[in-house]
């Protein structure tokens, strides 16, 4: 005789909300029920929160998800409906708990939105007569739904513009005091790193006049820039220091920096959940100082990384530009090498956090 055990539908809940994403999305065939929590924005933030970060990285012809647990990679491509992205040598970001995809070509007058486990690939037309690059997509949250657009650049005269993307509009912001303010723009495939929170963006910049770096914000519900917070002060200052900074627990400022000199990583967080209205309070989290720690600074493709169970995970080239995950505690370093750039020739990557979000509906392939 079979028992059936029918269990508290908070408990049912809670299970589900511990599982992968790869597995909610398939378990939706269940039940109307289950299927009803795909699409629960409570049931999706609790996932969110229980949520692994991992990498997101992307080669000419393939996309990968790459989790580490224990020490151990596992690699797994994704479905093919996304690989449309990468053709153009796409690179990607975050905004929102969503992938956007941009692609370096000023006359690629396109990008794109995606989440990889539900599979919805949204191509965004740009109806533009110049050729501006896209900067970062962030969205308006100050009315009862979000209005996402897209910050762009002209690099000839550096205009700034927005570009709304439900109703195709165009509009010119002013810019920064440029003798006051710069962004690093030396680089192509470092141009204006940053990170998405709360619908803005963020990213590192310095002050000619007081030779500071300092936390730059570009508010998309008043369409301006803002400085944000100083960065705390390092024990080996160096201009050659690289600084990266990152989201961390889904709310707060997570910043890494590397001394020039001896490699040291350190990691500082800030204490409470990123707000504009409250000054930034950092901690140090941790100072790492493995012998074999990778060389950070001018990285072809850049670093990315994000700090679980009090462990540094990075996904960044090594001395040779081949693809390789570190994973950093303490005096240990473990290198592993994920791929080779001889086949492909080019790499991105980005850290992430799986998650259900659905890419908004205004985002539609024209």
């Amino acid at each position: 005789m079979v028992l059936h055990v029918m269990l508290p539908w908070e408990l049912e809940e809670d299970i589900l909300s511990r599982l992968p994403p790869k597995s909610l999305v398939r378990f939706r065939a269940v039940s109307k029920r289950w299927n009803s929590l795909s699409n629960d924005k409570s049931f999706i933030n609790k996932h969110l929160s229980l949520s692994r970060p991992q990498f997101i990285f992307l080669t000419k012809s393939k996309i990968y998800s790459i989790d580490i647990i224990d020490q151990t990679i596992h690699l797994r491509e994704l479905h093919s409906s996304c690989r449309e992205l990468n053709s153009e040598y796409g690179t990607i970001t975050t905004c929102d708990d969503l992938l956007f995809c941009k692609y370096p070509f000023h006359w690629k007058k396109e990008t794109a939105l995606w989440n990889p486990w539900s599979r919805h690939v949204n191509l965004i037309k740009l109806s533009l007569e110049r050729d501006f690059a896209v900067f970062g997509l962030g969205y308006d949250s100050s009315g009862s739904q979000k209005v996402h657009k897209i910050l762009l650049y002209y690099p000839q005269t550096e205009e700034v513009a927005i570009y709304e993307c439900a109703s195709h509009v165009l509009r010119y912001v002013n810019t920064l005091d440029k003798d006051m303010y710069i962004c690093d723009t030396s680089n192509e495939a470092k141009r204006w790193p940053h990170v998405s929170l709360n619908g803005n963006l963020y990213w590192i910049a310095y002050n000619r006049h007081t030779c500071e770096y300092f936390i730059q914000s570009f508010d998309f519900s008043k369409e301006i820039f803002k400085p944000i917070c100083l960065l705390p002060s390092f024990e080996d200052d160096h201009s050659w220091n690289e600084i990266l900074l990152a989201v961390c627990k889904g709310d707060r400022f997570s910043l890494l920096q590397q001394c020039f000199l001896t490699r040291k990583i350190e990691i500082w967080v800030s204490k409470d959940k990123a707000d504009d209205k409250e000054e930034v309070v950092w901690i140090n989290l941790m100072t790492l100082t493995a012998t074999n720690l990778p060389f950070l600074c001018n990285k072809m493709y850049g670093v990315s990384y994000f700090i679980y169970d009090k462990t540094l995970f990075m996904c960044c080239g090594d001395g040779c530009s081949q693809p390789c995950i570190y994973i950093v505690k303490g005096d240990m370093c473990n290198k592993i090498q994920i791929g080779s750039a001889e086949e492909d020739g080019w790499f991105s990557h980005c850290a992430f956090v799986p998650n259900l979000n659905s890419v908004p509906l205004e985002f539609q392939i024209e």
